[in-house]
């Protein structure tokens, strides 16, 4: 696996780009159909970047659709700009979780703008059922019910749509702010545990922290390449579980040096392309610098 740019006669079948939104979370999935499919929509406050902006800026006027695996606010912030800047075709998200059941959530500690935007666009998108592929793009998502534990889950990170984007050979998970429990409750779905033994490319739960980090999922990946961990300075505790995540990685070439793990707060913005596989031959996640 090495960096640069994928030969001209390769068609490329998927670009991922992992975008710097500090302690937040949003990517950038585009088929080899030119289609768009976002992650997560948060912002940078830092720097003033905006998901809907950054889109256009791109010539990206719509969205096939916006995948949401949380809802807090650094997941969401970035709704109000992004939906008044493009259209959305289609919204997934953990749609056990009604807009009246996600203001209880949040009543304690308050809903921000981002998520309270999100909510009241719920019903909007009560139509068909989602396509489960996009182009070569195939798009498998679990989450765990609501309700009071050891049989539901009352809190919204164990209620994160884990998501897994699947493209040829390779695997992407994005499993929101699952934490150890969430991560255990949906194990014992052996659909999940199969979708887990071809993850090439783990963005790691919760931004790196401790109470994401669940080894029996990690051991249940065997082909991982790299972990990704998109978080900011220093204060949120991601970076106590690099070295372990590490382990778990085989490593890609990024820039011209192998790496295991990377983050948004040391690699900044990210941009990955997986190309199409000729002749029986595996083709390994491609990284263009």
């Amino acid at each position: 696996m090495t960096a640069g740019s994928a030969p001209a006669t390769r068609r490329l079948k998927l670009i991922l780009d992992i975008f710097d939104v500090e302690h937040g979370a949003c990517a950038l999935i585009t088929t080899n159909g030119g289609k768009h499919i976002l992650v997560d929509c948060g912002d940078n406050t830092s720097t003033g970047w905006q998901p809907g902006t950054a889109l256009l800026a791109r010539g990206i006027t719509s969205l096939e659709r916006l995948i949401v695996t949380n809802y807090d606010e650094d997941h969401a912030s970035g709704f109000a700009n992004l939906y008044r800047s493009v259209a959305v075709f289609g919204l997934q998200r953990n749609a056990n979780v009604s807009a009246q059941l996600l203001h209880h959530l949040k009543s304690e500690d308050g809903i921000g703008s981002g998520v309270a935007g999100l909510a009241n666009t719920f019903s909007y998108y009560n139509g068909p059922p989602l396509p489960a592929a996009v182009d070569d793009v195939t798009i498998t998502a679990f989450c765990n019910q609501p309700g009071i534990p050891p049989f539901g889950f009352d809190d919204e990170n164990n209620l994160s749509l884990c998501v897994f984007i699947s493209c040829g050979v390779h695997r992407i998970i994005f499993p929101g702010d699952m934490e150890k429990a969430g991560w255990k409750a949906l194990l014992a779905n052996p659909w999940f545990v199969q979708q887990l033994n071809g993850v090439t490319l783990f963005v790691a739960s919760h931004h790196g922290r401790e109470n994401g980090y669940c080894e029996e999922a990690l051991n249940l990946c065997p082909g991982i390449q790299a972990v990704i961990i998109s978080d900011k300075n220093k204060g949120h505790q991601s970076q106590e579980t690099v070295d372990r995540y590490r382990r778990y990685a085989r490593g890609l070439v990024y820039n011209g040096e192998n790496r295991h793990v990377l983050t948004t707060r040391r690699d900044g913005n990210m941009h990955f392309e997986i190309p199409s596989i000729g002749g029986g031959a595996t083709v390994l996640l491609g990284l263009v610098a």
